[in-house]
């Protein structure tokens, strides 16, 4: 019989708050190390693997925020649109002149 099939007794699994021990002796150990090397350590990874540090420190940023309140709810429509339609003028401008320059670099 199978782990998982059907009728099969129940072993029981493990023991209540077993791992939740493991995990707080884990984060008990982790944070006092980190009170007693932690600034140094940090320091060193930045400069040592900046592409660690910098994996940590995406890691701890939230995966989602939420935006309750912004300014942008304050400002008329209209004077939106304007905003939007100016941003659009300026982007089309700037490739235009990207494709001048690149075309006066061939030439």
């Amino acid at each position: 019989m199978s782990l998982f099939e059907k009728g099969r007794q129940k072993t029981g699994g493990r023991a209540r708050g077993a791992r939740n021990k493991l995990s707080q002796a884990f984060l008990e150990a982790f944070a006092a190390d980190f009170e007693e090397h932690g600034a140094e350590v940090i320091k060193i990874v930045r400069m040592e693997k900046p592409h660690e540090y910098l994996k940590t420190a995406a890691y701890l940023m939230p995966k989602e925020f939420e935006i309750t309140e912004t300014h942008l709810m304050e400002i008329p429509d209209h004077e939106l649109d304007s905003f939007i339609e100016f941003a659009r003028q300026r982007l089309a401008e700037r490739a235009l002149g990207a494709s001048v320059r690149e075309t006066e670099t061939i030439n």
